[in-house]
C-alpha cells in the first residue's frame, strides 16, 4: 500500500523539486518540518534542533503557511536582523513563487523606529536652538515624500537627532490630533492584515510583558495562534532583558527636553533636574572598580540620597506646571516621569531578592560613555511558562536553532525557558564534517589560567595562521585576549589582520570577506550569527572554552542562586552555557557543501578535564588532528 504523505511533505517532496530546476531534497528538513507540522496540527509546543544547512526556515514556513491558511496568525520571532531580512526579502518570496500562496508576511517594528509628526514640528517649529538644523532639512525632504515614515529608508543617517523625532512612550495615543496621519498607527494597521509577522525577540517579549501589566489591554503585537522562535538559543536572555527595568543617563533628558518646550513649564526646575541627573549618573560610573564595562550596584548611602533628590527634582518639576496648560502631550509626557521615578527608585532600593541590579557602562556615538542601571530577574522560567507556554489562547510555540541540546538532551533548554511536555526533534547537518572538517588539538598547551596564556598560544596561533595562509576567524572570551594576541602577531603576519572594534562590525565582515587571506581576531557577539561561506574562511580558531566571565553580576548572581539551593552551579548553568557557546563558535566554518577547513581549540580542558568530554562530544564528527603536519596534510588533500 503507496504512503499517504501530508500536505507539508509533498511540499518537499513533489512540489518543490518539480517546479524548480537543481531543488534538492533533504531528509533532515523534511524530519523537521513534519515534527512542526504536527505541533501545530496537535497543538502542541515543539523544540527543534537542526544542523547548519538543514533549511530551518523553509522547515518551519511550510507547516506555518498553512496553518495560518484559516484566518489564524503566526509570529516569526528571530533574535537578529540578518535573519529578518533573510526571510522577508529572499526565503518568504521563493515560498510565495514556488507555491503560489501569498503569506501576507509583514515585518514589526518597535515605535522608535517611525518617525512622530508630532516630535518632527516640534522641533521644526523649535530651529537655532541646536546645531543640527541641516539634518532636520534633510529630514523635511524625505517627510514630504515618504508613506511609512520607517528609518530605514532614509537615504542618511539622522544620528542623535532621530531620538528627538522618533515616536517614543510620550505617545499620546488615539487623543493624539496627528492620529489619522501618524505612521506608527499605519504599520500597526498593516499588522491587522498580516497572517505571518516577522519581528525580533525584544519585541515579542517586550509585547508580552506589556500584556502582562495592562491586564491584556496593551500591546505591540495583534493576536496570534502560532509563534516560531527561530534563533531560539537567545529567548530566555531577550526575556531577561525586557521583563526587568532599565535606567539609562539619556532617559531623563529625553523626556526634560520635550517638557520644556510646553507652555507653562518652569525652566529653572527642568534645569536642576538635569544638573542632579547628570551628576547622579557620573557618581554612579565612578563608583566602578576595575574596567569592566559592568558591574553590581553598589550599596551606598551616598548614592541612593543623590537618587532621591533627583527623584524629588522630576517630582517638583511636573507639580511646579501650569495646570491651565497641561493637555493630552503634557500627560504623557508626566507619566513617562513619573514611570522613571517609579523604576529608578526600584533600583535604588533593590529590595527584591529574585532580581540583580547592576551597571552597564557602554560607549555611544562619539566615544561618550552611556552608562544605564539594571534590576534584572534572575530566573524567567516560571514566568515564560505562565505568559507564554501556558498560555491557553497560544496553540504551538516552535523553537528552533542549530544549538539547544547538550548531546541531544534538551534538559537545560527546558528549564531555563519554563517550557515543559514540548515535542523534541534532532536533525543532523546534512554536511560531511567527516570530509569538510578537521578538529585541531595541539598538545602542549598552557593553563588557561596562566597569566601569560595568551603570550604562550599567540605562537601557536601563528604555526596554525601560516599553515592555513590566513582565511580565519580567531575568537577569544574577553577583549583584554584578543588585544594582547594581536598586539603580538599583527606585524608578523604576512596578511592582514583585523580585530574587532576597529571598525563597525557589517563593515569588518565585509572586508574580511573581500581579503579573503584576512584574520579576523573577534570576542563574544561573533561565536555566532556571523555567516561566511567559501574560501575567505578556511580555519576557525576558539582561543579558550567560552564560559561566561567572573565579573559578569548577572552571571554571577546567578550561580550564587543556584548554589543557595544546593545544586552546582557548575554543572547546573555554567558548563551548559559554555558548552552551547561552543558549539555556535565551532558552527562559523562549515556553511555549505563546499567549504572545507579546520576549527582549533587551544584550551588543554577539552582533552585534561572530565567535563572536556562533553565539549568534544556535541561536536559533529570529524577527523582529530594533533600535529601542524596532519592539518597540512588535510588541506592539501582538499
Amino acid at each position: 500500500m503507496r504512503r499517504v504523505i501530508s500536505p507539508v511533505e509533498k511540499v518537499f517532496r513533489e512540489t518543490l523539486p518539480n517546479g524548480i530546476p537543481g531543488y534538492e531534497v533533504r531528509e533532515q528538513q523534511i524530519e523537521m518540518a513534519l515534527a512542526v507540522e504536527r505541533g501545530l496540527l496537535q497543538e502542541h509546543h515543539v523544540i527543534a534542533e537542526a544542523g547548519t544547512g538543514t533549511g530551518k526556515s523553509f522547515a518551519y514556513l511550510v507547516p506555518l503557511s498553512h496553518a495560518v491558511a484559516d484566518d489564524a496568525r503566526g509570529i516569526v520571532s528571530t533574535a537578529t536582523i540578518a535573519l529578518q531580512e533573510q526571510l522577508l526579502c529572499k526565503d518568504i518570496p521563493f515560498l510565495e513563487k514556488a507555491l503560489g500562496v501569498d503569506f501576507r508576511a509583514e515585518l514589526a517594528k518597535g515605535k522608535g523606529n517611525y518617525l512622530c509628526l508630532v516630535r518632527y514640528i516640534e522641533e521644526l517649529q523649535n530651529k537655532g536652538l541646536f546645531p543640527d538644523e541641516e539634518v532636520l532639512e534633510r529630514l523635511r525632504d524625505w517627510v514630504d515624500t515618504t508613506e511609512t515614515g520607517d528609518r530605514a529608508e532614509l537615504p542618511f543617517e539622522p544620528g542623535e537627532t532621530w531620538s528627538r523625532v522618533c515616536c517614543d512612550d510620550t505617545c499620546p495615543g488615539r487623543r493624539c490630533y496627528l492620529y489619522d496621519d501618524c505612521f506608527l498607527v499605519r504599520a500597526r494597521k498593516r499588522l491587522q492584515d498580516a497572517r505571518i509577522i516577522i519581528c525580533n525577540h525584544a519585541l515579542f517579549f517586550t509585547d508580552l510583558h506589556l500584556r502582562e501589566c495592562s491586564g491584556g489591554v496593551a500591546s505591540l503585537l495583534p493576536a496570534y495562534r502560532y509563534v516560531v522562535f527561530d534563533e531560539a538559543q537567545h529567548i530566555e536572555q531577550a526575556a531577561r532583558r525586557t521583563m526587568g527595568i532599565e535606567v539609562s543617563a539619556m532617559r531623563l533628558p529625553v523626556l526634560l527636553f520635550q517638557l520644556r518646550k510646553r507652555d507653562g513649564c518652569h525652566l529653572d526646575a527642568v534645569q536642576r533636574a538635569l544638573a542632579l541627573n547628570g551628576e547622579f549618573f557620573a557618581a554612579v560610573a565612578s563608583s566602578r572598580k576595575g574596567t569592566g564595562s559592568s558591574f553590581s550596584l553598589p550599596a551606598d548611602a551616598d548614592l541612593r540620597s543623590l537618587g532621591g533628590e533627583l527623584i524629588k527634582a522630576v517630582e517638583d518639576t511636573v507639580r511646579l506646571f501650569d495646570p491651565d496648560l497641561i493637555g493630552e502631550r503634557e500627560n504623557a509626557i508626566f507619566n513617562c516621569l513619573e514611570r522613571y521615578n517609579r523604576d529608578l527608585g526600584e533600583v535604588l532600593n533593590a529590595a527584591d531578592p529574585e532580581k540583580v541590579y547592576w551597571v552597564e557602562i557602554t560607549e555611544s556615538s562619539g566615544r561618550r560613555q552611556l552608562v544605564t542601571l539594571h534590576a534584572t530577574p534572575l530566573d524567567v522560567s516560571e514566568t515564560l511558562n505562565r505568559l507564554l507556554f501556558s498560555n491557553e489562547e497560544l496553540a504551538s510555540a516552535v523553537m528552533t536553532s542549530a544549538t539547544l541540546s547538550i548531546g541531544g538532551d534538551f534538559a537545560y533548554f527546558r528549564a531555563s525557558t519554563g517550557c515543559s511536555g514540548a515535542l523534541e526533534v534532532t536533525v543532523d547537518s546534512p554536511f560531511s564534517y567527516e570530509e569538510q572538517c578537521l578538529l585541531y588539538l595541539p598538545p602542549g598547551l598552557p593553563d588557561p589560567r596562566d597569566p601569560d596564556f595568551y603570550a604562550r598560544v599567540a605562537p601557536i596561533i601563528e604555526g596554525i595562521l601560516l599553515q592555513t595562509g590566513g582565511s580565519a576567524f580567531v575568537l577569544f572570551t574577553s577583549y583584554r585576549g584578543m588585544n594582547e594576541v594581536y598586539d603580538l602577531i599583527a606585524g608578523k603576519m604576512p596578511f592582514r589582520v583585523l580585530r574587532q572594534g576597529d571598525l563597525p562590525k557589517q563593515k569588518l565582515i565585509q572586508v574580511f570577506k573581500d581579503d579573503v587571506q584576512s584574520v579576523l581576531l573577534a570576542t563574544a557577539s561573533y561565536w555566532e550569527g556571523v555567516d561566511v561561506p567559501g574560501e575567505a574562511l578556511t580555519c576557525v580558531i576558539l582561543v579558550k572554552l567560552p564560559f561566561s566571565v567572573p565579573d559578569d553580576p548577572v552571571m554571577e548572581a546567578r550561580l550564587k542562586a543556584i548554589e543557595r539551593t544546593g545544586r552546582s552551579a557548575f554543572y547546573s548553568l555554567s558548563l551548559p552555557e559554555a558548552v552551547i557557546r561552543l558549539k555556535q563558535g565551532f558552527g562559523r566554518l562549515i556553511r555549505t557543501r563546499q567549504d572545507r577547513g579546520v576549527v582549533a581549540i587551544l584550551d588543554p580542558r577539552v582533552r585534561t578535564r572530565p567535563y572536556g568530554r562533553i565539549f568534544l562530544d556535541v561536536l559533529p564528527p570529524c577527523r582529530t588532528a594533533f600535529t601542524l603536519e596532519e592539518v597540512a596534510a588535510f588541506l592539501s588533500s582538499g
